[in-house]
């Protein structure tokens, strides 16, 4: 049986869904875009042009839903199967976008450069998981009003598996999907198997940027799958209760979903959350707490009572070192939303709030990402690995079962074999600082590294 979890009865799913309706018809959605605002209105919203607010009924959200698929099909340029976002399946991903870097070399904090996005895309490339790559940070070297253009251009460079893009405006998202095309050889090859999608961060409370609805307008218009994510701060950008935040995003992700649907009927679209708490202690969102797997594991209840593909913030640390704390905050904000079969769960290699990103981060995530795996696959009780024959081999009072065929055809498939992690005796003679988490895995990049081929544009 396979470990399974939940936060949300279905009653108090009903619940948010019904207070989320009721507050995009009662409050409405504030969008300051006047070509969204035609497509509201079109579509059946109520749109009032002088406030921008846009109220959306009961049957326009149902319709929305209804165009909506259970499974979006994301490919890579591997030429192998697509990555299925839906149904149970948990796939593990990078996430960004940080401006700082750990140096590898100086252990120093700095500014991200395009060559650190470059290591780190590689890395990413090379290791599996991640499964998917969104950008993982920004380069502070090149303009910012091409930044996004630059992290496109690097991920088109040095990875063959699907990623994430980020865009500006309506202007840098169609430079991004031509770029793809140029990869792909055609638009028609590159919507028949999207090797990318567009990142669309929406904005709290209750707002739809222009920004943001130029990506999801640009990008619905060839059909190229959108994973939108809402991401309120539970007691300043949405009320304090945990319940209320799941509501505003909901509402949000709804709202955002109207518009890419009334654009085109046919875009994937993967309903995704970064619902955190604002720390009123230190005055920062935090990410390694409690609230956000709880937040994570909700919204993702809440997308599968819609029938839609989900994802979100996972595997993440507000420490800002690596330390044990950011083992502790990584394994539980990734562990609980994969045993709520969140679909794409994106933060491996991000720690210190969001602000942050290393080399040697990538590779302890790449580990926990193996230790959660093999906790989801639970424990499996049938008539061969329950049989008596290695007891009777062995005996009453025997001796062991290491030196059974037995033994040697299964403790691969049953036990987890760390790559990274510590196991073996106490060596009571040598310094237990010799060999940190972050020292194997610094070695354990070298030797990834060593047999990595970075991919080749055709």
């Amino acid at each position: 049986m396979q470990p399974k979890l939940k936060v949300l009865s279905d009653q108090e799913l009903q619940k948010i869904d019904q207070a989320s309706r009721a507050l995009l018809m009662e409050v409405g959605t504030h969008v300051p875009h006047e070509e969204s605002l035609e497509i509201f209105d079109t579509a059946g919203a109520k749109v009032d042009p002088k406030t921008q607010v846009v109220k959306i009924p009961d049957h326009l959200i149902n319709k929305t839903l209804s165009m909506c698929s259970s499974c979006v099909r994301l490919y890579d340029r591997k030429g192998g199967p697509p990555l299925l976002i839906g149904g149970d399946r948990v796939y593990f991903g990078t996430v960004g976008i940080a401006t700082n870097v750990l140096d590898f070399e100086t252990n120093e904090y700095r500014q991200v450069v395009c060559d650190d996005l470059r290591d780190i895309i590689r890395l990413s490339d090379a290791l599996d998981p991640p499964d998917f790559i969104l950008v993982p940070g920004t380069p502070t070297d090149v303009p910012s009003t091409i930044v996004d253009v630059i992290e496109t251009k690097i991920l088109l460079m040095n990875t063959k598996k699907h990623f994430i893009a980020e865009a500006q405006n309506r202007e840098n998202t169609r430079k991004n999907i031509s770029m793809a095309v140029e990869v792909a050889g055609s638009l028609e090859a590159l919507q028949e198997k999207p090797f990318f999608s567009t990142l669309v961060c929406l904005t709290s409370p209750l707002m739809l940027r222009e920004d943001a609805t130029e990506l999801i307008i640009e990008s619905a218009k060839v059909g190229l799958p959108l994973f939108i994510e809402s991401g309120p701060m539970c007691g300043g950008t949405s009320p304090a209760t945990l319940a209320s935040t799941l509501v505003m995003a909901n509402s949000e992700l709804l709202s955002s979903f109207v518009l890419a649907k009334a654009v085109n009927p046919d875009v994937p679209l993967i309903y995704a959350s970064w619902a955190r708490i604002l720390d009123m202690k230190s005055a920062t969102c935090s990410h390694g707490g409690p609230e956000f797997p709880l937040l994570r594991m909700a919204t993702t209840q809440l997308g599968k009572y819609y029938d839609l593909p989900c994802g979100g913030g996972g595997i993440l640390a507000d420490t800002k070192s690596i330390d044990v704390q950011l083992g502790m905050e990584k394994l539980g904000t990734g562990l609980l939303p994969a045993l709520a079969d969140t679909n794409m769960i994106v933060g491996m290699g991000l720690f210190a709030d969001e602000n942050a990103i290393s080399l040697e981060t990538l590779v302890i995530d790449y580990e926990i990402t193996q230790w959660i795996r093999r906790a989801m696959a639970g424990i499996e009780v049938t008539d061969a690995t329950t049989d008596l024959a290695p007891f009777m081999e062995v005996g009453a009072g025997g001796s062991d079962f290491v030196a059974l065929k037995h033994t040697r055809e299964n403790y691969r498939k049953e036990m987890y074999i760390p790559t990274v992690m510590d196991r073996g005796f106490l060596a009571l003679d040598k310094d237990p600082e010799a060999k940190t988490m972050r020292k194997r895995a610094r070695e354990y990049f070298g030797k990834v590294m060593e047999r990595y081929t970075p991919p080749e544009l055709p």
